[in-house]
């Protein structure tokens, strides 16, 4: 196709161009003196505007777009909602979308549809018309967020297209541009041994294998968050999925049925363990492996990230003879590698530890591990009776999760056994109200307690983090004192290719631990409820998880904006 460059594109005509700050006091969406404090944030910590005003509390995504699409006159895009064609979103390079903050959306008769961060960019609109020829172009205002959001759900990621290369060689191009392997599916079978190995050195804990109508997402759950690595097309998900059935030994002609199953495979240090299920959906089958290690990486109390006066705490409860210390948090928060660093803290020949878990994740030298099987008559609550029967010092339960369960635990914690399980409570002092609810009787709760620890996982910051500003919005936001900024180091997200332009890699775990004191117990005997617990809590300065989040991003290892996300304030 001829063009001449000289010949513009059609659109609509844009007021005269203006400020963004300008046009969202237009809008009544903030004020002036809202706009200072934040042109003075992003002197600071740089970026956008908008950007600086989400930031800082006043806008969200959605009202930022709307404010400024009512001013100019345009139509909101909820990319979210949207699939654009392979066919549409081939008319413009991933570069030039990135580059130039836009994405094609659908063609109507002569006229491109047109996602644009910045509907102003003129640019941006020249570069578009050069590429697919469009005159008439009618853009459409999208949120920062929601374009690099679809961008990274839709493209597969440069740094890992050359790990697959170099891993595949030519078999990578049948894989990410044509979809049709080989006749004997050699390209299929070297892909998903290269994802699982792939998936261990990116230190993921989970494989996501996503099918759509038009093609496959990859994703990898790492540090908590999930990140799409691969989108090959739609015709590879069945030859991936009926290949990781048949390392997991399922049935490869079931697909209307979810399953279950394990893969084991040699790596270079140790053996690579998986948990794979298949869940059936619109286009396909779903499919998600969980990462395991068996054998070898166990952990160490010093090295979870305990202040030296919570560790001396644990260590003293972990010693005792009998009672019950129980790790509470979200699934993924950790509590099972706590409890397992504080078995290996504890393990010894001379005591009998036995324990009971679904599945068994990790398996520990000189401790007896038992596996939950339903099916096959094995319970939680029968398996906990029969070791009972078989002279235990200390029992882990994998989690109380049912009246029966607990009232045996209780029990057992009562009679001269130290019992280690977790709950899935928000704190420490939801955790006597939980086992209550479960019809436990308070005067038991208060005797058998010795220490509840309540955990979360954030994000660590990466080492490519830099400087950032203390401005007086953060300080009334997060209750931070003036003492408190003397020594802080706070630093902002930046991203790299080390932490796959995130801006974090690893986690580091925020804890509240509180051993019952006399007053506490007091409280539970006469039937005190939550709220009773959080007075007497407070009155003996209890330091909520909230507070060590707080310290924890002063200190540099993450960020406010980690914290509000992963930890509430307390109930006080």
């Amino acid at each position: 196709m001829n063009l001449d460059p000289s010949d513009p594109p059609s659109i609509p005509t844009p007021p005269p161009r203006k400020r963004i700050g300008e046009l969202l006091i237009e809008a009544r969406v903030i004020d002036a003196d809202q706009l200072t404090t934040a042109l003075e944030y992003q002197k600071v910590h740089g970026g956008k505007l908008g950007t600086a005003l989400v930031a800082l509390g006043w806008l969200d995504e959605e009202k930022l777009t709307s404010g400024l699409a009512g001013q100019l006159g345009l139509a909101v895009c909820d990319l979210e909602s949207l699939s654009p064609t392979d066919d549409v979103l081939r008319l413009l390079p991933e570069g030039a979308m990135r580059e130039h903050r836009v994405i094609p959306l659908v063609v109507q008769g002569r006229t491109l549809v047109l996602g644009m961060v910045d509907s102003q960019d003129s640019q941006a609109l020249a570069e578009v018309y050069r590429q697919t020829g469009f005159r008439d172009i009618e853009p459409r205002l999208v949120s920062e967020g929601s374009f690099d959001r679809f961008l990274d759900s839709r493209f597969t990621s440069p740094e890992v297209v050359k790990e697959l290369y170099a891993a595949l060689g030519d078999a990578a191009r049948f894989l990410l541009e044509k979809g049709t392997p080989t006749a004997d599916g050699t390209p299929v079978v070297r892909f998903v041994e290269w994802l699982l190995r792939y998936a261990v050195k990116m230190g993921a804990s989970d494989i996501h294998i996503e099918p759509y109508d038009e093609f496959v997402r990859v994703r990898l759950r790492v540090d908590g968050s999930l990140h799409t690595v691969l989108t090959p097309p739609a015709t590879l998900a069945p030859p991936i999925v009926s290949r990781i059935k048949v390392l997991a030994e399922m049935d490869i002609s079931e697909r209307r049925k979810p399953q279950d199953g394990h893969i084991e495979i040699e790596g270079t240090d140790e053996e690579l363990h998986f948990r794979v299920s298949t869940l059936p959906v619109v286009h396909g089958e779903k499919c998600v492996i969980r990462l395991l290690r068996k054998e070898g990486h166990l952990a160490d109390l010093s090295r979870l990230g305990f202040t030296k006066d919570q560790l001396d705490l644990i260590k003293a409860i972990a010693a005792l003879p009998q009672g019950l210390l129980l790790v509470t948090g979200p699934t993924g928060s950790g509590k099972t590698t706590t409890l397992h660093a504080v078995l290996n803290h504890i393990n010894d020949p001379d005591i009998n530890i036995v324990t009971i878990e679904d599945p068994v994740e990790q398996t520990l030298p000189g401790i007896n591990h038992v596996q939950v099987q339903e099916k096959g008559g094995v319970t939680f609550g029968s398996a906990l009776r029969s070791i009972l029967r078989q002279d235990p010092d200390v029992v882990f339960v994998g989690e109380m999760r049912d009246a029966e369960v607990s009232a045996i635990a209780v029990k057992a914690a009562l009679t001269g056994h130290l019992v280690l399980s977790t709950l899935h409570t928000n704190g420490t002092a939801e955790t006597f109200a939980r086992l209550a609810d479960m019809g436990l009787p308070t005067y038991l709760i208060a005797s058998a307690v010795q220490l509840v620890v309540a955990q979360r996982l954030v994000r660590r910051l990466c080492t490519c983090a830099r400087p950032s500003g203390i401005d007086a919005a953060l300080l009334d936001r997060f209750g931070i004192r003036p003492e408190q900024l003397k020594a802080a180091v706070l630093k902002q997200p930046v991203g790299c290719p080390r932490c796959l332009g995130q801006g974090y890699k690893g986690r580091v775990a925020i804890y509240e631990l509180v051993a019952p004191s006399a007053n506490m117990r007091e409280v539970l005997r006469k039937g005190g409820d939550e709220t009773a617990l959080l007075a007497v809590m407070n009155e003996e300065n209890m330091r909520w998880m909230w507070d060590a989040g707080i310290a924890r991003a002063l200190a540099g290892d993450t960020t406010l904006d980690e914290i509000a996300r992963t930890i509430s304030p307390p109930k006080l």
